[in-house]
């Protein structure tokens, strides 16, 4: 069952993608409704996969190394549904990146669908890792509109206007700003709120707040590190390519933390 989801799951983004590329290159409505059902359908997949394996587990199962990357694929989708619903049609353009993104991720999956993990059955552990993958899941939407935007001007100062990014995609510099300000605003704060939950998990499973694990010190810097731009932004009022660069770069210390940095007790 739960392998037949699953592979449901993986070729729902799948042509999800394909209706949204399509539509990229045809301007067709038709293209767009394709993918957008096709990605709604993949997120509700997750969400029925999630709850039979939390069913089977008694617990948050997704909390587990190997299936981290299917609740960020989860998270993500979480994410773009909420900014397309909040800016309508203006950003549905990106399901043609973010669509392929959780492809990626659930089929990292794939191999672990039998598996169940009780590990660290604690309500704190389970929002610090909720939490986490919801900040990781702003900084890659942050991230990925960041980039667009740098390239999007670049070619427009050149009056390059046939571009891919300038003819193909339809949002605004402003809007994009807009999007890559309020991600790294709600991802700061999803950092702060795991980070508090970490502690307090800490406390109890291993008797301190702070343990000196990587992890939680990379995302101690990950924080501080998105603070600084959240204090570029609304202090010094540095908006632009300068701001857009650092973003980006806030993307890179993510992937670099996600995949690299590990918890010892893994």
């Amino acid at each position: 069952m739960l392998k037949i989801l699953i592979v449901l799951i993986l070729m729902s983004y799948f042509v999800s993608s394909i209706g949204f590329w399509v539509y990229l290159f045809t301007k067709k409505d038709a293209g767009k409704k394709f993918g957008f059902s096709f990605y709604g359908i993949g997120f509700l997949l997750q969400l029925v996969y999630i709850g039979i394996k939390d069913y089977q587990a008694k617990s948050f199962a997704m909390a587990t190394e190997k299936e981290l990357p299917f609740f960020l694929a989860f998270s993500i989708a979480v994410v773009f549904f909420g900014l397309s619903f909040k800016y309508k049609k203006q950003l549905r353009d990106f399901g043609s990146l973010f669509a392929p993104i959780n492809v990626f991720l659930v089929a990292l999956t794939l191999p672990y669908y039998g598996e169940i993990t009780t590990d660290y059955q604690n309500a704190w552990f389970y929002a610090h890792v909720i939490l986490s993958m919801m900040a990781y899941a702003f900084i890659i939407a942050g991230a990925v509109v960041a980039a667009v935007y740098i390239l999007t001007q670049r070619d427009l100062k050149r009056k390059k206007l046939d571009s891919f990014l300038v003819s193909k995609f339809s949002s605004s510099l402003m809007l994009l700003q807009d999007i890559e300000y309020k991600s790294n605003v709600i991802a700061f704060i999803m950092l702060s709120l795991a980070l508090i939950a970490s502690s307090v998990w800490s406390s109890v499973y291993m008797g301190r707040h702070w343990i000196w694990d990587p992890k939680q010190i990379a995302l101690s810097l990950l924080w501080i590190y998105y603070g600084f731009i959240i204090h570029l932004m609304v202090i010094k009022h540095e908006k632009g390519k300068k701001a857009s660069y650092l973003t980006v770069l806030g993307g890179f210390f993510a992937f670099i933390i996600y995949w690299f940095i590990k918890h010892p007790n893994y």
